[in-house]
Formats: structure tokens, sequence, C-alpha cells
């Protein structure tokens, strides 16, 4: 190469090289990341020997490197005292490190020798470290001051370097690109490569809207050797790029970030694909990457056809812009939900192709937070989970209205201000008034109560007709499950009730209703323990004969609490009619429920020989009871507080 440059410049012609270094910058480029990850997996390894690790094998094929010892250098990596490693072909990678930079310096003096003197100083100060490490054990201080790119102190590090050169050489390409397809700069490409790129563009220029304004998604193509390779610079961290190539009908896509949960989110982008992903990062201990380092993942899909193939470039290009800013809205979602579930949003707004970018324009969380103190009468603190307050689901829908609002508000040239409005009304409606919000809830608890008496008879009648005691005791796992979800619904009374006026009404009526649930799910237990050979049929008959009671009671239960929401809105004599109507519906219940009771202790003390049997169809008809009782109580606190708001 040397000499060619040489000969080159006497013709007066060392710019027809040009191209030819900055591809081969490029491709050092990748190489020294292949290392820098082998010299992090290695001291990994060594740290944590019993955990499983990747030899990097597919990072070493797709940068180009042939050598397969170098897959050999993560297991055989050992500690070496207190702070060293015994890293196999230490000397070797060092050595590669210094000529793959050497490269990439190359095109930069080609074309300006003043400007690149600085890189070649900065190296040359550098590169001592590497010239004095050989087989001796590496200390890893050396691994942190090459790999590192940012130690905080700012001293200039081997890998601040590698992407200062590698800006540098980007913007050389961007000058060398002599088309431009579909928006991205090509040179030396053929013409199907032409076609491959545009594929590519095809996708960034769909979605490249929603990055609203932001930098990044510049692209540049080249033919290289017998590849054709693109990348993308994604935003703004000179670590996150993105490369694909494509040979015949093989893509590999490496991407390189310095956020591993986005790694993992890049490449769930991909699952309609059948891409194979290189998992070493994954296998590392997260803590150890936890530094300002990048991490590189390698993903290869063989494409059926052409088109196959041009389907997935215009896929993975629709999905970069997804990447900008993504940990930034993860954590302004953070302060509303739990971590994964941020994420779960974020994917659902790019399989939707909102993106979360305008959400970010629009003030992230201030926007939300700004919302919850209208439409709650108590502010909310900066920080404090929406879904203890909403609960999860609600909070999960508000949330991703609010970003495909954001979206498509500002993509639609939609006034900030009405944007705004919109999302404080929305969230309104899920809050309504503090009188409704909490009915809801108590009416969703009566619904749930309704479902474990249903169960609970059910019961009775498969243990009366069947004897399946398997059946039955699923059963009582699905009224345990019915009381957890009620349980819930109290704790989520109990949170809003922090932020509303007057929430006592509202928080005695759901704390009473949830003893009817208790109780219920506690027949439902007894009924477990009934033998299989029981065959007392008159006292089933009037175990059911009290549980149908029982389901009655609830059934009328949650139509005074849907009277009592309607009669609130309308102050209609109806409503009143119906609320009156389904509360003596309750009473009646319940004074029929006492009758059934004696009867039923009469025919157990007639028939029951077996005291074991006796003293459980006596608990079983006594928790049905109490919940006839409980019933009441509820329907009266209600009917009670409804004559004590028409007389204020």
């Amino acid at each position: 190469m040397t000499e060619k440059r040489e000969i080159l410049h006497e013709l007066g012609e060392e710019e027809l090289l040009l191209p030819a270094l900055v591809n081969a910058a490029l491709r050092a480029n990748d190489r020294i990341k292949y290392f820098f990850t082998l010299l992090q997996a290695a001291r990994s390894h060594a740290d944590n020997p019993g955990q499983s690790h990747s030899n990097l094998r597919a990072e070493r094929e797709s940068v180009g490197i042939t050598d397969p010892d170098f897959d050999t250098v993560v297991g055989g990596a050992t500690r070496a005292g207190q702070t060293g490693y015994a890293i196999p072909l230490a000397a070797s990678v060092f050595k590669e490190i210094s000529t793959a930079v050497e490269e990439m310096i190359a095109p930069l003096a080609s074309q300006d020798p003043a400007g690149a003197k600085t890189f070649e100083d900065r190296f040359a100060r550098l590169r001592t470290s590497l010239a004095s490490s050989g087989e001796e054990p590496v200390p890893g201080s050396l691994i942190n001051a090459i790999t590192i790119a940012d130690r905080g102190d700012g001293t200039d590090s081997l890998h601040q370097l590698v992407m200062d050169l590698h800006k540098a050489i980007n913007a050389l390409q961007a000058q060398l690109a002599n088309e431009d397809i579909d928006g991205a700069l090509g040179y030396l490409l053929t013409d199907p490569d032409r076609g491959m790129v545009r594929a590519f563009m095809a996708g960034i220029n769909r979605t490249a809207p929603l990055k609203f304004g932001h930098l990044g998604l510049a692209t540049i193509a080249t033919r290289s050797g017998d590849k054709l390779v693109i990348q993308n610079d994604i935003g703004l961290t000179d670590a996150h790029v993105l490369v694909v190539t494509v040979k015949d009908q093989t893509i590999t896509i490496t991407y390189t970030d310095i956020h591993l949960p986005r790694l993992h989110f890049f490449q769930s982008l991909f699952s309609s694909f059948p891409v194979q992903w290189s998992d070493t990062i994954s296998r590392t201990p997260e803590k150890k990457f936890e530094t300002p380092v990048y991490h590189l993942s390698v993903g290869t899909f063989a494409a059926r056809d052409e088109t196959d193939a041009r389907d997935f470039l215009t896929h993975a290009g629709s999905r970069i812009v997804f990447l900008i800013d993504w940990n930034r809205a993860r954590k302004k979602l953070r302060n509303f939900v739990p971590n994964a579930d941020a994420i779960d949003i974020l994917s659902r707004a790019a399989d939707e192709e909102t993106g979360h970018m305008a959400f970010l324009e629009l003030g992230g969380e201030r926007l939300i937070y700004e919302a919850l103190e209208l439409a709650s009468s108590i502010p909310l603190r900066y920080g404090e989970p929406l879904h203890e307050i909403l609960g999860r689901e609600q909070t999960m829908e508000y949330l991703q209205f609010v970003i495909r609002t954001a979206s498509k508000g500002l993509l639609a040239g939609t006034s900030r201000f009405l944007l705004t409005n919109e999302i404080r009304a929305e969230l309104l409606r899920y809050f309504r008034t503090a009188h409704e919000g909490m009915m809801d809830l108590c009416e969703e608890h009566a619904s749930y109560t309704i479902e474990i008496a249903s169960i609970v008879l059910e019961s009775l009648w498969i243990a009366s007709d069947q004897h399946d005691s398997t059946a039955v005791s699923r059963n009582a796992s699905r009224s345990k499950e019915w009381e957890h979800k009620a349980d819930d619904l109290v704790n989520r009374m109990r949170n809003i009730s922090q932020r509303i006026q007057n929430p006592e009404f509202f928080i005695d009526l759901i704390a009473t209703a949830d003893d009817i649930a208790d109780y219920l799910e506690e027949s439902g237990f007894f009924i477990t323990l009934i033998p299989d050979h029981s065959d007392s049929k008159d006292i089933f008959f009037e175990l059911r004969n009290l549980s149908e009671l029982v389901l009655k009671g609830c059934r009328g239960y949650l139509k005074i609490l849907i009277a009592f929401q309607e009669f609130h809105r309308t102050s209609e004599r109806e409503d009143l009619k119906d609320l009156l109507t389904a509360v003596d519906e309750v009473f009646s219940v319940e004074r029929l429920s006492d009758e059934s009771l004696r009867r039923t202790e009469r025919v157990i003390f007639e028939q029951c020989a077996d005291f074991k049997e006796f003293q459980l169809y006596l608990e079983i008809a006594r928790t049905l009871e109490e919940a006839t009782n409980t019933l009441l109580k509820v329907a009266f606190h209600v009917r009670d507080n409804m004559i004590e708001s028409m007389n204020r």
C-alpha cells in the first residue's frame, strides 16, 4: 500500500487511492471494536470463570479476521495476581490494535497531513503501553485505559482516539461520496448495490419524520471488496453506530451501543425475521459492562432471494429512528411504570411507528405530571409511580395514548397547546370525578365477588354430584385468584384516596365488601375438604340453596352500586327507585339466608354422624351466611350515604 501511494503521488493521482484507504480504515475500526470486546470479555471470564462465555467467533468472522486462534482468548483467560490477567495472544491483540489504528490514520494523513498530525501525536503517546505489553500478565488498569472512552478525569484513551478517528473518517467519507441515493451518500457502488441501498433508505425515509428534527440517521454506502457496506450514524453518540453488510444474499448487522438495554431492545425489533444474533454481551455479567464502554452485537440474516433481502433492509432502516434518545425516553417513562413496562411501551410505539421523540419534544414526564396535577385535587410528587394510582393496565394504556397522540399530532401540525390539553383531558377521563373513579373500583370489586360466589356454587354441585375433588380444588384456586384481584382493588382505592377529598365513604365501602370476598373464598376452601365418599344429599341441597342466595345478594349489591352511580349523575327519580329496589332485594336475601341457615343446621345435626364432617358443613354454612350479613351492611352503607347526600 505504501509503494502504491508513493507511485500515485508521483503521478499526481493520489486521490484515486483515497476511497480504498477510507474503506480500509472503516474495516480497521470494526476490527478494533472486536479486539476491545475481546479484551473486556477475557477479563470478565477470568473474573467469573464459572459462568458461560462466548468465544466471539461470530464477531471475529463478521469483521474479516481469519485467524481462529483468537477464539481461544476468552476461554483461556485467567487471573494473575490481584490486579493482573493472563490473556492468551495478548501481544498479538495489542499488535493488531496498533496496526488497525495506523490504518485509520492513513486516509486522514493522505488528505490532510497537517490535520492528521494531531492524531499521530496522540497515538504516539498512547501506543507506549501497547508496545510494552507482551505475554506477561496484563494489568486490569491497562484494559481500562484502552477500552474506556471517557474515564472522567480528562485523560486521553485509545478508545477515545478511535472514536475521534472514526468521526473524522466519516466526514472524509461524506466528501468522497459522488452520488445521492434517496438520501444516502454513496461511492464505488454497482447497480445491484444501488437497489439494496434504495431498499434500506425506503425504511429510513418512511420513519425519519418521527425524529422531529433531532440529528441523526445520516447514511453512507460503499462497495468494499466483495461486500456492500451501509453505515448509519443513528444519533449523536460516537459509539452508537449501525453497519450493515450485504454479501450475495447474506446480510450482517453490526450494532454498537453504550446502553445494554437498548441493544437488547434493538434485537427485539427484528422478531419477525429469523435473525441469528450472537449472544456475546448477554452472557457477560451486566455489571462488568456498566462502565463507559460500548457493547457490540452481530446479527446475521440469510435471505431467500433478492426480494427477501430488500424487505429485510427496508425493515432494518425503518427501525433505526426508534433508537434515538431511547434511553432518555425509557428513564422518563420509568417515573410512572416499572422498567419492563416502560420498555414494552417503547416497543409498542415502534410497532405502531409512532415512536417516542414527540413525547420528549412535548416535555416528557413534565407533560404527565402537569396533567396529573389537574386531574387530582392533591399535587403528586415527582417520581411517584402512576401505576399505583390508576393500576398497571390503565397506566400502560394511558402512556401509550400519550405517545401516540403526541406523535400523530406533531406530524399533522397540531398546536402543542392543543395536544397538551388533549393529553390532560384523557387523564381526566381516567380519573373522572373522585366519586365516579372510586365507585368504578367498587363496582369492579363487586364483579369479582360475583365470580367467587358463582365458583362456590359450582363447587357444591361438583362435590355433591360428581365427587371430583380435583375439579373442586381447581375451583378453589380460581377463587383465590379472584380474591387476590379484589384485594388489589382495595389497595388501589387506598392509593387514590390519598389524593381526593372525603374518601372515607369509599374506603369503608370497599373494605367491608372485601370481607364478602374473603368469606366466599374461605367457603370454597372448606368445600375442598369434603370427602369424595360423602353422600349427604339433603345437606348439599340446603348448602346450595344458601349459596344461591349469596350469589343473588352479590348481584343485588352490584345493582345497588350501578344505580347509585346513575343517581349521582342524573338525580332522576327512576334511578333512585332502582337503587332502593336493589337494597330491598339484598335485605330480602339476608332474611331468607337466616332461615336457610337454620334449615341447613337442622339437617346437619340430623344426618351427619361424623364429627369432622359435621364441623366442616357447619363452617361452610356459617361463612356463606356471614357473606349475606356483610352484603346487607354494604347495602345499607350505600343507601345511607345516598340519603345523606340528598339532605345536604
